[in-house]
């Protein structure tokens, strides 16, 4: 079929823009830097780290001499490099996988309409939001490792059994908590990270079954109808045409389906929202952490 083409390319992309952030808007999902701030001047006491993050990060930019105006003062240390490279790399992927989540969204809203339609780019958008919010998840979680335990992923998993299991650093850390002295600050940070690392925990435990079932939707579709039919045949029975259903059992036949696809649809995506706000809340408890334990070393000396 062809489509007579009605709008340039770029107008196409500042519709989408729009769109995409108008969807991202009403499901309350924001840019992770704009988290942290009730004003422009007022830091948010339910997002503090993301303030801290932005406002005093593990290392601070020598702007003199990126421009070339003056020396290096500080000489990062290898902590704070990998602090650094970590946090980054997590707001790089949260942000993309805020764009996915809103052209998945935007793809909602065609697809929910078409209820016998694989609806692919709805799929895709989707998967690929899992896999971007899965790596974002891995990042924070080293994040924290290098803040509490001056630990990477690989060094962390190597000195313990259950190390490798995504909770277990933040559980351990909140058992120190409390039997080590450290100040009320970090210790209320860090104990509410044991319940939401289960939270994501549970996301990610399920992000294999979800990505294998939305792969071979299609495939499976394909085979429901196939088995139908042997049994069709090897049982000799007879089927009911179309025609042989009443306008009103088509009709409630129809109404059902439809709902059972639209409430598929929206569970889908509200996985996903739920998933990116549970790591918005938890990086900033993991971002306050590392702020008051490298307060605590300092006062220390």
């Amino acid at each position: 079929m062809t489509v007579q083409k009605f709008i340039t390319i770029e107008k196409l992309v500042e519709y989408l823009d729009q769109e995409v952030g108008n969807l991202l808007l009403s499901s309350d999902v924001y840019d992770i830097g704009n988290y942290g701030w009730q004003s422009e001047d007022t830091e948010d006491p339910n997002y503090i780290g993301h303030a801290i993050w932005q406002t005093n990060p593990p290392v601070e930019a020598e702007w003199e001499y990126l421009f070339g105006d003056g020396p290096v003062r500080h000489r990062p240390t290898e902590k704070e490099k990998l602090l650094t490279v970590a946090g980054n790399d997590f707001e790089g992927l949260m942000r993309a996988s805020r764009l996915s989540i809103g052209l998945c969204l935007l793809h909602e809203t065609i697809a929910a309409r078409k209820p016998l339609d694989d609806n692919h780019y709805f799929w895709l958008h989707h998967t690929d939001s899992i896999l971007l919010l899965n790596m974002a998840s891995d990042r924070i979680r080293e994040y924290f490792l290098v803040a509490f335990f001056d630990e990477t992923s690989d060094g962390y998993k190597r000195k313990g059994k259950n190390n490798g299991r995504f909770v277990t650093p933040f559980i351990k850390a909140n058992d120190l908590c409390r039997s080590a002295a450290l100040s009320k600050n970090i210790v209320d940070a860090v104990a509410a990270l044991p319940d939401m690392a289960d939270r994501i925990y549970s996301f990610r435990e399920s992000r294999n079954g979800i990505v294998h079932e939305i792969s071979t939707k299609l495939g499976k579709m394909q085979e429901e109808f196939i088995e139908d039919q042997q049994q069709a045949f090897d049982s000799k029975r007879g089927t009911k045409t179309a025609k042989e259903y009443s306008l009103e059992e088509m009709s409630e036949m129809h109404v059902e389906i439809e709902a059972k696809h639209k409430e598929e649809l929206s569970r889908s995506s509200e996985s996903i929202i739920e998933w990116y706000k549970i790591l918005v809340k938890f990086s900033s408890h993991v971002f306050e952490t590392e702020y008051w334990l490298r307060k605590h070393v300092a006062n220390s000396y």
